[in-house]
């Protein structure tokens, strides 16, 4: 019989995969030894970490930006603490060390929870046992690990192991600036000057590949802060960012070029590139925050939303062709000697989005492949049969599209592509690329008019203001601004059968309706279960049902019912809605 006093599911860094994916689905739940079902029990009261390591990052609470402050200035050598899946922690730690609570708390926030007096004390009992520690340290190679290969109750007692970072030593795969310029056939002229790492301090942790450094010669001390975007494996992501924005005619909306490429000491291999500060903070923080404290003025809003669509429309123009990965993080503010805030462009990697912001009809592409093909696929354990499925409705859409089959994942070296290598994107026509692009803007625009930080609650991340509103509720927008934002966002699933049947409250993953949200009840463990996989299943169908609508409307046999499927067809472009945020001016 089953548990009914279990409530909702523990969330941890595994088990994303069995409730954030479409094998979800058709896959069994795994047994967690408790750790899914576990309740809170009282805390210990323990006394404040003295340790001398601090914490400044965390994602999925399983990797750590820990940095041994004692050691003095250091520069930016990403050298992470990786720790055990929450799982795999002894079940008397679960709640002492907030678990499920560090799967979705990121960045600095997780100071507030257990686990970090736990690393923190941890770390300082281990390098306090290394004969010259600063030494080993500062010597270990960019981008190496420090892994934790158990978790025990006495912080004495854990076994941590330096990981050299082996992927710098691999032929090929770290590129020097030499070898990417001739690759992209540009002039020695075109490319920003080179600076290894070590010359630079790291002042903060900002996100996992982006720190705040301070680089000497650069003028006054706030001129010298710039921020450090790098890679600490695979760099052919940083690689093509790198080329696009280099390709970019400068534009005061849109991130400018790197200020320099930042490389390995010992090869002269290129590891990441340097951007400017902008000090404004990004409007994921921002639009809540001013909200908040009334002081979110309608001209800004205005403003903002001018700046992301010509931003758009500048990417669109360019050699890059289309943004892929836009949400309210990627934008800052930068403030103007002579003007208002303007809201710049950060990211510019053309990867996948998180499916939140990414357009449906790109979502149920990659669901496709997380299905069809392993290269995509995020599941163990997905049978034969759904494989085979799934597969030959991926291999006729690439066919359709002349697509190379089968799919395959991003490469091990840099093969130069000219817009990446997110297929989805790759595979849409221009027309459809606008699409997905004024998909995503019309949910900036809902954002920033509602004065809110993310369109909905992020399954395996959390924010301060998480899930005080959600997509596409209208509060305090005007009413022609709806209008805009409702054709920007033709075929989001709120308009057609309500939001993503799955809520994420605090650590715990609960049915919608039944998430002990707002005076609802809690859905059992069960219940969420089934949830879950019901979920998932009929998403599937969606996305089945979608491609194969959108290859009958390539071949010009399209019926009524499937232009019904195909909503991007009628969304505005870039240029429609530009002209009509115009008028809010």
């Amino acid at each position: 019989m089953a548990n009914t006093d279990v409530k909702g599911i523990n969330i941890s860094n595994e088990l994303r995969a069995h409730y954030v994916s479409p094998c979800a689905g058709f896959i069994p739940f795994p047994d967690t030894n408790g750790y899914a079902e576990y309740t809170d029990v009282p805390k210990d009261s323990t006394p404040k970490s003295s340790s001398s390591w601090d914490i400044e990052h965390s994602e999925f609470g399983t990797s750590y930006a820990a940095i041994p402050n004692f050691l003095g200035p250091l520069p930016p050598s990403r050298i992470d603490v990786v720790i055990p899946d929450q799982t795999q922690w002894p079940p008397s730690l679960w709640s002492q060390l907030d678990a499920r609570d560090s799967v979705h708390v990121t960045g600095s926030r997780i100071n507030s929870l257990g686990i970090s007096t736990y690393l923190r004390d941890g770390l300082q009992s281990w390098s306090d046992n290394i004969e010259n520690f600063a030494d080993v340290y500062r010597d270990l190679p960019f981008g190496s690990t420090i892994l934790l290969n158990n978790m025990a109750e006495d912080v004495g007692s854990l076994d941590f192991q330096i990981m050299p970072n082996k992927t710098l030593m691999q032929s090929g795969i770290f590129l020097s600036a030499e070898e990417l310029r001739a690759m992209w056939g540009y002039r020695e002229s075109d490319m920003p000057p080179t600076m290894p790492y070590t010359k630079m301090l790291r002042l903060k942790q900002l996100s996992g590949d982006a720190i705040l450094v301070w680089v000497s010669g650069e003028g006054k001390y706030e001129d010298a802060m710039m921020v450090f975007k790098s890679t600490k494996g695979n760099p052919a992501r940083t690689y093509h960012e790198i080329k696009v924005l280099l390709a970019l005619e400068p534009l005061k909306t849109i991130a400018g070029r790197p200020r320099k490429l930042i490389t390995i000491p010992s090869s002269g291999a290129v590891c990441g590139f340097l951007m400017t500060y902008y000090k404004g903070g990004n409007l994921e923080d921002i639009l809540p925050e001013r909200r908040l404290k009334g002081t979110l003025a309608y001209y800004q809003q205005a403003y903002w939303s001018v700046d992301l669509t010509k931003s758009l429309l500048h990417i669109q123009k360019s050699p890059a062709k289309f943004c892929s990965d836009l949400r309210l993080d990627q934008w800052v503010l930068s403030k103007q000697a002579d003007g208002p805030e303007v809201a710049v462009l950060l990211d510019l990697e053309q990867s996948r989005n998180i499916y939140n912001w990414a357009p449906p009809e790109i979502y149920y592409l990659e669901w496709i492949a997380e299905l069809g093909s392993r290269a995509y696929s995020r599941g163990r354990d997905l049978p034969d049969d759904i494989i085979t499925k799934y597969q030959d409705i991926l291999n006729r859409y690439l066919q359709s599209r002349g697509f190379p089959s089968p799919l395959e994942g991003r490469p091990s070296h840099y093969d130069n592509p000219p817009h990446g290598w997110h297929w989805p994107w790759l595979t849409s026509s221009p027309a459809e690329q606008e699409a997905g692009m004024v998909y995503m803007l019309g949910r900036a625009l809902w954002c920033i008019f509602e004065g809110v930080g993310d369109a909905d609650v992020v399954l395996g991340r959390s924010n301060v203001y998480d899930g005080r509103q959600r997509f596409p509720e209208f509060v305090r927008t005007p009413p022609a601004m709806r209008w805009i934002i409702q054709t920007c966002t033709l075929g989001a699933r709120e308009w057609i059968d309500g939001p993503i049947k799955i809520y994420r409250r605090g650590g715990k993953v609960f049915p919608l309706g039944r998430t002990g949200w707002c005076g609802e009840p809690e859905g059992t463990f069960e219940e969420t279960k089934e949830t879950v996989r019901l979920f998932w299943q009929d998403e599937m169908r969606k996305a089945e049902r979608f491609v194969e609508a959108r290859m009958r409307h390539d071949k010009n046999e399209a019926s009524e019912s499937d232009l019904e499927l195909l909503h991007y067809l009628k969304r505005p472009t870039l240029k429609q809605v530009l002209s009509r945020l115009h008028r809010f001016l």
